[in-house]
């Protein structure tokens, strides 16, 4: 498993769930044929592939995560999609295996390099936050004058009604064991990165989306995707090992999810911080 992000089939299965016409709407319209685009973190690469109609002719994409497994799923969720084949290395699709950090692409490769729920799981180092650590690398490999684009969970914008016991702890416990690893999940702040990792104030745009859970089918979906997160995560261990959490409390936690997910009046939502930053000419 790689050392950012230990994917689970529950993760999969949401990430799965995600598309280029819902997660990044905010900067389809920045695509244009013949345009090279790169996504990092690309997960099981359904959003990659969604980005692939805009630029062509002429242009491609390119997937990237530091997880084979991730890589490999992506590779054959493509291959179930449209017959390219499992090795997916037709000229407009494809994906590698690479770390955000440390990207195997020389300098100013694409036009747009995007990520979607990326810098929250990077860590930091090297005297910088992780977002500022991925935005930096990710700057790199774009052109002069070509965009990056990223959108970032803001934690502390959570809303869950009902507020069920074990709700807002379990919140709480994922943001601890995220200051506990060293990462950072606040898309708010991800203009402040951004500019820390070189671009300018004036080529920074920022905005927000909101991603709401409280229809019958997306409520079951959400809830009992975040009680099976939980549980197959490494967040009970960690925390019981750390002394954020009990088995009892954690237990509760997970059965509040499920519970939330069958109440008629359940309702989440969470803010997205976006944004595009055009590299300097």
């Amino acid at each position: 498993m790689d050392q950012y992000k230990k994917y689970n089939a529950a993760m999969v299965q949401s990430y799965s769930a995600r598309t280029a016409s819902e997660q990044s709407a905010y900067m389809l319209a920045r695509l244009k044929p013949g345009m090279h685009v790169l996504d990092v973190g690309c997960g099981p690469g359904t959003i990659t592939a969604g980005l692939v109609p805009p630029v062509l002719p002429g242009g491609s994409v390119t997937g990237v995560d530091v997880n084979a497994d991730a890589v490999a799923t992506a590779q054959e969720i493509a291959h179930s999609r449209d017959g390219r084949g499992k090795d997916t290395t037709t000229t407009d699709l494809r994906f590698v295996v690479g770390d955000v950090l440390h990207l195997p692409f020389e300098d100013a490769t694409f036009d747009v390099v995007h990520a979607h729920q990326v810098l929250v799981h990077i860590p930091s180092g090297d005297g910088a936050p992780g977002p500022v650590r991925a935005l930096r690398e990710m700057r790199r490999v774009c052109k002069p004058g070509g965009v990056v684009c990223s959108r970032d969970a803001e934690w502390s914008s959570w809303v869950v009604y009902p507020a069920l016991p074990g709700l807002r702890e379990s919140r709480a416990l994922m943001e601890k064991l995220s200051y506990h690893r060293g990462t950072v999940i606040a898309g708010g702040r991800d203009r402040e990165f951004a500019r820390r990792a070189g671009f300018p104030p004036d080529n920074i745009w920022a905005s927000a989306g909101v991603v709401t859970y409280t229809n019958p089918a997306a409520r079951q979906w959400w809830g009992d995707m975040m009680a099976k997160r939980l549980e197959n995560s490494e967040a009970q261990t960690q925390g019981v090992e750390l002394g954020l959490v009990s088995e009892e409390e954690f237990n509760t936690m997970v059965a509040a999810w499920r519970a939330w997910a069958q109440h008629e009046d359940g309702f989440c939502t969470i803010t997205d911080g976006m944004i595009i930053c055009t590299k300097e000419e």
